[in-house]
């Protein structure tokens, strides 16, 4: 169940953001040192945190994931490794995207649930 919670928030964080100077092909570089903030219509709040090289930090409920993400310009796939997760649990692989800070959209993850995600400058 908690990777059913988090698959719509990570899907908001694979909707990168391309910054100025960033390499063409790193989709998820305007990430970097940025934030995607994830919220429910409940109140709850999701952020997600992408970093260089291929690591990922997810926090909701107080709860802190963490885990690797993969991203070939078709599909970001993300694995948490931090809690382990149930054995036989399967990466959550999502369409890229690109956006930029500022950006909004909606995002559904797996149980049906709406949120709305935002890319805000800095961590927050």
């Amino acid at each position: 169940m908690r990777n059913t919670l988090i698959a719509g928030v990570l899907a908001a964080a694979a909707g990168a953001a391309l910054s100025s100077g960033a390499r063409a092909d790193d989709i998820m570089a305007g990430m970097y040192g940025n934030t995607v903030v994830a919220k429910y219509s409940d109140g709850r709040v999701t952020k997600v945190y992408i970093k260089p090289g291929g690591a990922y930090t997810v926090v909701r409920n107080g709860q802190t994931i963490n885990g690797t993400w993969t991203d070939d310009t078709k599909q970001t796939c993300y694995t948490e490794t931090d809690p382990a997760p149930p054995a036989g649990t399967k990466p959550i692989c999502v369409p890229s995207m690109a956006h930029k800070v500022g950006d909004t959209w909606q995002v559904t993850d797996a149980d049906g649930k709406t949120s709305t995600a935002v890319v805000v400058a800095g961590q927050q």
